[in-house]
């Protein structure tokens, strides 16, 4: 019987194997023969080079599988990382970092060459009380479990094979995303959020409880229509390492830390963390207050040697090596960036090297190469002959 998709990967099963290795490795703060190398590849990256918009890849669900799987396909046979761990491919519906943010009621602008953003909706603070606590299945939440559905469906309906051998389409497990309750209180008041935690601080505590409930809503609403277990649990604040470390302490860590004893309580890694900016004047806090397990995709402007003294063997930590650098550098450029990350964070263990964060559009496969080429030089720390 003949299936609706169909998707053909060439790619070295001894690769993966030793890829899989190396993550499991990491994870327990050791390293096999190298650091494993992984990147920040969002669409953006990728829908140019399939000829690609937003517009196409957000039409209908049907269209947005198809296209990740080409983009699986181009991943996997093309960039050099520790990727492809097996047989299989994993899609999910992906509306860039504005679904709680929808879900919460926020509009949204669309655009065919750029990611989806959000459009504040709370221009004076007598709104924060006037905003209601959404359904699990408002907005791009509701979008979301649709086409999740759906997509359920068309894996069904897909030939994958790897080597001319059948493969498999998973779904990844159903979430809310990332974007973590100040990021969204942001996505919602927009920059005015920040004036008003100094005037009007009641009020600010009033909307990110009302966010910090209605995203623990959704995700249990959403944890009992797809029961799989998560092995890890993060969140993002990308809106808070402009904060001072005495702000960040009082409207974003009692909220985060509400979702890391809701979903992370129990987890080896419960308690990860993404952040970008020069987030230093923070690890303290994300340290002693969150007690964060994991710093992903950390922001460049943390130079690696303080990453090291602030998280070394206390959290596995995954970047940071600069995107623009990555995007316009030389490929030698970017390799010596990439042996000062080594240098400094390797011996820590539990280093994923890649980017700090999100990959350019463009960005050349020659300077991603370049990433696992200087881990491959570098080996592992200690080792007789190495570093």
């Amino acid at each position: 019987m003949s299936k609706r998709f169909a998707i053909h990967i060439e790619y070295d099963p001894r690769k993966m194997e030793q890829s899989r290795r190396r993550h499991e490795a990491r994870a327990n703060f050791k390293i096999v023969d190298r650091v494993p190398v992984l990147f920040c590849l969002e669409r953006r990256y990728f829908l140019p080079l399939l000829h690609s918009g937003f517009n196409e890849y957000l039409k209908d669900v049907e269209t947005h599988y198809e296209l990740q799987l080409r983009y699986n396909k181009y991943r996997i046979e093309n960039i050099v990382e520790d990727f492809c761990l097996d047989d299989s491919i994993t899609v999910y519906p992906f509306f860039e970092n504005v679904v709680n943010a929808s879900g919460m009621g926020g509009e949204i602008g669309w655009s065919d060459h750029e990611p989806a953003r959000a459009i504040p909706i709370l221009n004076r603070v007598e709104d924060i009380d006037r905003l209601p606590v959404s359904e699990p299945t408002s907005g791009l939440w509701g979008q979301r479990l649709r086409w999740w559905q759906r997509m359920q469906e068309l894996a069904k309906e897909t030939t994958i094979t790897f080597n001319g051998k059948p493969g498999r389409v998973e779904v990844a497990p159903l979430d809310i995303g990332w974007e973590g309750p100040h990021m969204i209180a942001v996505d919602l008041a927009g920059v005015n959020f920040y004036e008003w935690m100094l005037e009007y601080p009641e009020a600010c505590h009033r909307l990110m409880d009302k966010v910090t409930t209605g995203m623990i809503q959704a995700a249990r609403f959403f944890r009992q229509v797809d029961p799989r277990p998560r092995p890890t649990y993060g969140t993002a604040e990308d809106s808070s390492q402009i904060m001072s470390a005495e702000l960040f302490k009082q409207f974003t860590v009692p909220y985060d830390r509400k979702l890391y004893e809701a979903f992370g309580a129990g987890l080896k890694n419960g308690r990860g963390m993404h952040m970008c900016g020069d987030s230093t004047h923070l690890h303290q806090a994300l340290n002693e207050d969150l007690k964060i397990t994991s710093f992903d995709l950390f922001g460049y402007r943390v130079a690696p040697a303080v990453a090291a003294r602030n998280f070394g063997g206390k959290a596995l930590m995954w970047g940071n090596i600069n995107p623009m650098l990555m995007l316009d550098g030389t490929k030698a450029e970017v390799k010596a960036a990439a042996h000062e990350c080594l240098a400094a964070l390797a011996p820590c263990g539990g280093l994923l090297l890649g980017d700090g964060a999100n990959i350019c559009p463009g960005t050349p496969l020659e300077n991603l190469a370049a990433l696992t080429e200087a881990a491959a030089e570098f080996g592992v720390p200690g080792a007789s002959g190495r570093n």
